[in-house]
């Protein structure tokens, strides 16, 4: 009678973890096993044998870390040298900055008052003038429509162009540089009355050239009642006016001989030597008796 062997049971395979060799770890004994399984996870990378436990410390895909703790965080890691960093804080008393739609300071200024009787009468300010002659303005255009003849037929056009030429030199009288005034008139004139009138206005303008010689240039709004001069003037064929010949000259030195190459042509075919030579003179900033000048003067058969 033949005996038969027990076959011992096959022992249990862990799988391979980075290339080890497999270990086996056996079910008999309550010892041996846990000594196995602490071998093999001794030989185990330390990245595969703290998975579990990294995958539990990770916050999962999507959430926030605590706004409060990043803050901590953020606070903690910052240089010590950012917070010693001054700060610079605005100063409640520097000055606003000034209107690019500035009036000039005598408008600003307040108006007097004056006591007749027992009434208290203020006088005259640029403001109210100024700004009633702009208003009487386009009450006038709006007559002058077609679109409101029928309602309009009542209205006295004579007295109102008085009116707003009127309101209007008071308003220069009130402040003399004020150059819009000057100029709304003078196309007021020039549009209602006539050309002489529009002339006459500006050639009382007050220049800062006239007060200061020495300034070396004229302002851009200066420059463009110049300009109003030398278009009226040239019209009116006033060649030998000084104011006209002031204008020129300005035009010139601000922004070159060539700008007035047009009114050169015409005082030149006019025969208006006088007025051409004072002009290039001027211009030049020489004296008229200047041998450059009177060299280039007989080269234009001036003189």
């Amino acid at each position: 009678m033949k005996q038969t062997t027990a076959k011992a049971a096959p022992s249990a395979r862990t799988p391979t973890v980075a290339g080890k060799p497999k270990v086996t770890e056996s079910k008999s004994g309550p010892g041996g096993g846990s000594g196995l399984r602490d071998k093999a996870a001794s030989s185990r990378p330390a990245s595969a044998a703290g998975k579990k436990n990294v995958d539990k410390t990770v916050p999962a895909v999507g959430k926030a870390p605590s706004t409060v703790a990043a803050t901590k965080s953020a606070a903690r890691s910052t240089p010590t040298a950012i917070s010693r960093t001054p700060l610079i804080k605005a100063s409640s008393n520097l000055p606003e900055e000034p209107s690019s739609n500035v009036s000039p300071a005598s408008v600003q200024e307040p108006a007097e008052v004056q006591q007749v009787g027992n009434i208290n009468v203020q006088e005259k300010s640029f403001e109210p003038r100024i700004g009633l002659a702009r208003v009487l303005t386009r009450r006038l255009a709006l007559t002058q429509d077609t679109n409101t003849l029928s309602t309009s037929g009542s209205v006295d056009t004579t007295s109102l162009k008085a009116d707003i030429e009127n309101y209007y030199r008071e308003a220069i009288g009130l402040c003399p540089r004020y150059h819009d005034a000057y100029i709304e008139l003078g196309g007021f004139l020039e549009q209602h009355t006539s050309l002489v009138a529009a002339a006459d206005l500006y050639a009382t303008f007050p220049f800062e050239r006239n007060t200061d010689p020495k300034l070396p240039e004229t302002s851009q709004d200066d420059l463009y009642i110049d300009s109003e001069i030398t278009r009226i003037f040239m019209k009116l064929k006033r060649f030998r006016d000084p104011v006209l010949i002031r204008s020129l000259i300005a035009e010139g030195r601000a922004m070159g001989i060539g700008v007035l190459g047009k009114n050169i042509e015409t005082l030149d075919a006019a025969g208006e030597n006088k007025t051409l030579m004072e002009v290039y003179a001027g211009v030049n900033r020489k004296a008229l008796d200047d041998p450059e000048m009177v060299a280039f003067f007989k080269i234009k058969y001036w003189i």
